[in-house]
């Protein structure tokens, strides 16, 4: 499985990072910028606490908000509709809720490359891959004190969204285990989400395909 993983990475890494215009000015014209926030939920319970009220917030592997830049190129129309490629790098981050004797962060940094195709009508669908680095969930308080580190095994990523104008709204399934880094053992680390994006540089509208 992680043969079948580090191919779709290379695959969608390098599709995302390289277009074939047909000429310079339609490069130009099909480049642009993006910013991404989203809310993702799911995955393996890594800890769990009880406060004084009973309550038991958990944390697990795929939850966690999600803060994403990079770039998006429309490699080639395909009859009404086109192929994009999108390459992001960002900050995913979970916590739990303020406690007097208990903390816990879990900071990484995915790197996502996809593939999609747009319709006329704006919407896309897509597929690619997700690695997340320097992945490293910190506990420390009265009930716990540690750091597990994380391996940067790639996952698989499908989205769908909806572009507007300058704004696209998505919803996304990511398919990824988290291995730690020393000792062994895996967590599921799959998610569903869903997030608002802002496109920059070039309308939505300038690539090409009569989104709306």
């Amino acid at each position: 499985m992680r043969i079948h993983f580090n191919m779709l990475a290379a695959v969608a890494f390098a599709a995302a990072g390289v277009s074939l215009p047909a000429s310079t000015a339609f490069t130009q014209a099909s480049l642009y910028g993006l910013a991404r926030f989203g809310l993702e939920h799911g995955g393996d319970k890594v800890l769990e606490f009880e406060y004084e009220d009973g309550s038991t917030p958990d944390v697990t592997a795929g939850g966690g908000l999600l803060l994403a830049v990079g770039g998006a190129a429309q490699l080639v129309r395909l009859g009404s509709g086109a192929l994009d490629a999108q390459l992001t790098a960002g900050l995913k981050w979970r916590t739990i809720p303020a406690a007097n004797n208990q903390d816990a962060n879990w900071l990484r940094f995915p790197l996502e490359g996809l593939l999609f195709y747009r319709l006329p009508s704006g919407f896309r669908v897509g597929a690619g891959t997700t690695v997340h680095f320097a992945n490293a969930l910190k506990a420390s308080g009265a009930v716990l004190n540690d750091k597990v580190e994380f391996k940067n095994t790639p996952g698989v990523l499908v989205q769908a969204e909806y572009i507007r104008r300058n704004l696209s709204f998505d919803v996304r399934y990511t398919m990824l285990d988290y291995e730690v880094q020393s000792g062994g053992g895996t967590v599921s680390a799959s998610s569903i989400g869903i997030g608002i994006g802002f496109l920059f540089g070039q309308r939505a509208t300038s690539t090409g395909t009569g989104a709306p």
